[in-house]
C-alpha cells in the first residue's frame, strides 16, 4: 500500500545546491585532468563529502533532468543558476532523464561517471547506460530519456540499417508524427537547426505530406510557453530555413506565414521581440524565392514595429518588393512603373499620410500597453479591489448597510482567493475583520463574518483542499493563514494527513504542522494510540518538530512505550524523539537495537548514533565492527559503523580500528580494503594524539588515498603543535 512506503526526509536545500555545484566542478576536473591528479582528487572529494552529508538525511538522492533544469522531489532548482543549467545539459546531452546517488557511494564511482559524461563522442542513451553498468557504478542509477514518447511500430520507426543518434530519433518522431507526448517536441529546440534541416533535406520524399512541414513549423513558431525567448526561437527557425534546399525553403516559408494557418496572436508575440534586422532577414528570404509576402504577415509587422520608415522595410510595405500597396494589389508592370516614377505618381500629402501610417506604434506606447495589460489582469484587479474595500472598512463614512454590503463582497472575494491559492490576501481580510470584531461600532457584524464564514466547516474543508493544491507554491502565505485559523484547522488537517496518499502532499502538511506551534500537541498525543503505524510515526514527528523539549518531557512515558513497539519504523521515530529529550534515555534503546537480529533496525540505530553522536553506544558499535563475518554478509554494515565511530570521535575506538587495519582476509580482501580506507576517511573528529599510531601506519600504506590522507592529517597536526609551541 502507498501509505506503507517510508516517507523521504526533507532535504537541506543549501547542502544540495553545494553538492550539485561540486559535482559540476568535479565533472569539469575529470574532463581536464587525469583521475590521479591532485586537482581532480580534491574536487571529487569535496563532492563526495557533500553527498555523504546528504546521505545522513536520506539514503538516496535523485536528480531529475528536464532539458536544462534540475528537479528533486517536487522542487525545481534555481533555473537561473548557470552551474545547475550546465550540469543538467551535460547529462541531458547523454540522453539521461534522471540520476540517483545511493548511500555507500565511492569516489571511484564518481570519477567513472564523470569520465563517461566528459568522453568526447561518447555513448548516449541506452549505450551510455550499458557502458555505466560495465564501469560498475553500484551506487549510481541512471535512467535514460524514455523513447516510449514515440508512437511507432518497430519496423517503420526508422529505415532498416540506419544508425541514428538520439536526437535524430526525436526529429524523425516529430517529422513523421510519431511523438506521443506533446512536450517531447521541445527537445528539437535544443538541437542545432542546421542539423534539423540536414535531416529534413535527406528524408523528404514524394510521399511527404504538408502536415509534416506544419509539425516542424509549430515546434518553432507556435510553441506555448517554454523557457527560451521568442527571438531566440525565431532565430533558430530562420537558421533552419536558410539550411533547407530551395524547394523546401519555399514550402516552409509559404506554410509558416499563410492564412488561415497563421496564428496572428502567436506571431505578434514573437515579432514584438524582434529587431529590424530580423524582419528584414525574413523579407529577404521571401524575395530570394520570388514569393509574395502574405498580407497577414504584413499586417502584423505594420502593427508592431516602429521602424517602418526605414527604406529596407518600407520598400516592401509601399510596393517595392511586394504586390501590395495600401491594400490594393498591382501586377508587376504597374509595380515597375511606380518604382521608377514614384515621386511623379504620389503626391506630397499622400507621402506624409503614408509615412505616418508606417511609423506604427512607438516603443513607449508598447511598453505602456504592456504595463496596462499587467495591471488589468484579473489577479491584480481582485487584489486592488480587496485593498480598496479594506480601506473603506476603516472609513468613518461607512454605515451599517454599506458595511454589510462590503462583507458580502469580501465573502465573494475570499472564495476567489481560496480557489486560486492566494493565502496572503485571505490573511489581510481576516486580520482586518478580526480587529473590527474586538472593538468598534461594527463589532457584531465582523464577529459574525468570522464565526459563520471563516471558521465554518465548509470554509475549513475548502481551505485544506486549497492547501493541498496550492500550499507548496506559497508556503509563507499558507503558514500565516494556518496560524490564524489553527484552533479550527488542526483536527481536520490531521485527519487529512492520516488519509492522504500523495507523499509530496504529506510532506507539505508535516511542514505546515511544524510551523503551527505547540497548539497541535494535545491532538497529536491523542492520536499516538492510532492503530495505523504511519499515523503514529507522523504524530511523533509533529511532537518533535512542533512541541519542543518541554512538551516532549510531559509525554515521556508514552514515547518510551512506543520505542518498544513491534513496528521498527515507530521504534526508530520514537528513539529519534527521545534523543531530542535526553541522549542517555535514548541510548538504552539504541543499545538494544544494535544487538537486534534485524539488520534494518541495526542500520537505523547506527545512523542515529552517528547523527546524534551518542558516546554511550561506542562499545556496542565496536562489537559490531569486530563481529565475525564468515560469509561476508556483515561487511556492508561495517562501513556505516566506521563512519558512526568517526562522527562520535571517541578515542576508545582507536585500538580496535588499528586491529581492524592490521587484519587480513583471503576471501574478502576487496571488502576489507574498502573498510580500511573508510577508517582513514573518518579520522577528523578523534583527538589528534589518539590517531597518531594509525597515521604512522597509513603513511606506509600501498593504498594511495590512505597514504595521502595520513600525510595531510600529520602535516596539520605538526603545524598545529608548532603554532602552539610558538
Amino acid at each position: 500500500m502507498e501509505e506503507e512506503k517510508q516517507e523521504k526526509l526533507p532535504i537541506d536545500a543549501r547542502l544540495l545546491s553545494e553538492a550539485v555545484i561540486e559535482l559540476n566542478i568535479s565533472r569539469r576536473s575529470v574532463g581536464l585532468y587525469p583521475s590521479d591528479h591532485s586537482i581532480t582528487k580534491e574536487s571529487i572529494n569535496r563532492a563526495y563529502e557533500l553527498l555523504k552529508k546528504l546521505f545522513e538525511l536520506r539514503n538516496s538522492i535523485t536528480l531529475g533532468i528536464a532539458k536544462d533544469i534540475l528537479v528533486i522531489d517536487e522542487y525545481t532548482l534555481d533555473k537561473k543558476n548557470p552551474v545547475f543549467l550546465e550540469f543538467a545539459l551535460s547529462l541531458h546531452e547523454k540522453g539521461i532523464a534522471s540520476i540517483t546517488f545511493y548511500s555507500g557511494l565511492e569516489t571511484e564511482e564518481l570519477i567513472s561517471l564523470h569520465e563517461l559524461i566528459t568522453m568526447r563522442d561518447g555513448p548516449t542513451g541506452k549505450a551510455f547506460l550499458e557502458r555505466a553498468e560495465k564501469k560498475g557504478l553500484r551506487h549510481i542509477r541512471l535512467d535514460i530519456i524514455d523513447l516510449s514518447k514515440f508512437n511507432f511500430m518497430q519496423e517503420v520507426f526508422k529505415p532498416a540499417g540506419l544508425e541514428t543518434k538520439l536526437w535524430e530519433d526525436y526529429i524523425y518522431g516529430l517529422f513523421e508524427g510519431k511523438l506521443a507526448d506533446a512536450e517531447a517536441d521541445a527537445v528539437i529546440i535544443n538541437i542545432p537547426p542546421e542539423e534539423v534541416a540536414m535531416f529534413i533535406n535527406s528524408h523528404v520524399t514524394e510521399d511527404t505530406t504538408g502536415e509534416a512541414y506544419d509539425r516542424v513549423i509549430s515546434t518553432y513558431l507556435r510553441r506555448k510557453g517554454g523557457i527560451r525567448s521568442n527571438k531566440e526561437i525565431f532565430e533558430k527557425f530562420m537558421s533552419l530555413i536558410s539550411s533547407l534546399t530551395p524547394e523546401l525553403k519555399s514550402e516552409f516559408l509559404k506554410r509558416a506565414f499563410c492564412q488561415p494557418r497563421l496564428d496572428v496572436e502567436e506571431i505578434e508575440r514573437t515579432f514584438a521581440e524582434l529587431k529590424e534586422e530580423d524582419i528584414h532577414k525574413l523579407f529577404e528570404a521571401f524575395k530570394e524565392r520570388s514569393l509574395s509576402i502574405p498580407e497577414g504577415l504584413l499586417n502584423v509587422v505594420a502593427k508592431l514595429t516602429e521602424i517602418r520608415a526605414d527604406s529596407r522595410v518600407s520598400s516592401y510595405l509601399t510596393g517595392k518588393g511586394s504586390s501590395v500597396i495600401d491594400d490594393i494589389e498591382f501586377d508587376e508592370s504597374i509595380l515597375k512603373l511606380l518604382g521608377e516614377n514614384y515621386d511623379a505618381f504620389v503626391g506630397e500629402q499622400y507621402k506624409k499620410d503614408l509615412e505616418t501610417m508606417l511609423k506604427g506604434i512607438k516603443v513607449a506606447d508598447v511598453l505602456m500597453a504592456e504595463s496596462l495589460r499587467q495591471e488589468c489582469q484579473e489577479k491584480t484587479v481582485d487584489s486592488t479591489f480587496s485593498d480598496t474595500m479594506l480601506e473603506l472598512l476603516e472609513s468613518d463614512c461607512v454605515n451599517d448597510e454599506a458595511y454589510l454590503n462590503l462583507l458580502t463582497k469580501f465573502s465573494e472575494l475570499s472564495n476567489i482567493f481560496l480557489e486560486t491559492g492566494r493565502f496572503s490576501e485571505l490573511c489581510d481580510i481576516y486580520n482586518t475583520l478580526y480587529s473590527h470584531s474586538l472593538t468598534g461600532r461594527f463589532k457584531v457584524q465582523a464577529s459574525g463574518m468570522i464565526d459563520y464564514f471563516y471558521r465554518s466547516e465548509q470554509f475549513i474543508s475548502r481551505l485544506i483542499d486549497s492547501f493541498k493544491l496550492w500550499g507548496r507554491y506559497d508556503r509563507e502565505g499558507s503558514v500565516k493563514l494556518a496560524r490564524l485559523l489553527k484552533q479550527h484547522l488542526i483536527n481536520p488537517l490531521l485527519n487529512t494527513l492520516s488519509e492522504e496518499k500523495d507523499s509530496s502532499i504529506r510532506k507539505y502538511l508535516l511542514y505546515l504542522f511544524s510551523t503551527i506551534g505547540s497548539d497541535v500537541v494535545p491532538e497529536a498525543v491523542r492520536r499516538l494510540s492510532d492503530n495505523r503505524w504511519y499515523v503514529v510515526r507522523n504524530m511523533l514527528y509533529i511532537l518533535r518538530e512542533a512541541g519542543g523539549r518541554k512538551y516532549l518531557k510531559q509525554h515521556l512515558i508514552q514515547i518510551k512505550r512506543l520505542a518498544e513497539d513491534k513496528n521498527e519504523k515507530i521504534c526508530v521515530e520514537a528513539v529519534k524523539t527521545l534523543l531530542e529529550i535526553d541522549s542517555r534515555i535514548a541510548s538504552s534503546y539504541l543499545k538494544q537495537y544494535l544487538r537486534s537480529k534485524n539488520p534494518e533496525l541495526r542500520q537505523q540505530a547506527v545512523m542515529l548514533s552517528s547523527v546524534y553522536k551518542v558516546r554511550d553506544v561506542v562499545p556496542y558499535l565496536i562489537d559490531l565492527l569486530e563481529k565475525k563475518d564468515l560469509f561476508g554478509t556483515e561487511s556492508y554494515y561495517k562501513i556505516p559503523v566506521v563512519r558512526a565511530l568517526g562522527d562520535i570521535g571517541d578515542s576508545s575506538a582507536i585500538d580496535h580500528l588499528i586491529k581492524l587495519y592490521n587484519s587480513k582476509s583471503l576471501l574478502y580482501k576487496g571488502v576489507l580494503d574498502e573498510l580500511k580506507l573508510e577508517i582513514f576517511r573518518n579520522l577528523q573528529n578523534y583527538p589528534q594524539d589518539a590517531i597518531m599510531p594509525l597515521l604512522e601506519l597509513g603513511i606506509k600504506s600501498k593504498n594511495g588515498e590512505i597514504k595521502s590522507i595520513s600525510e595531510s592529517l600529520l602535516s596539520k597536526i605538526i603545524a598545529h603543535r608548532d603554532k602552539g609551541n610558538a
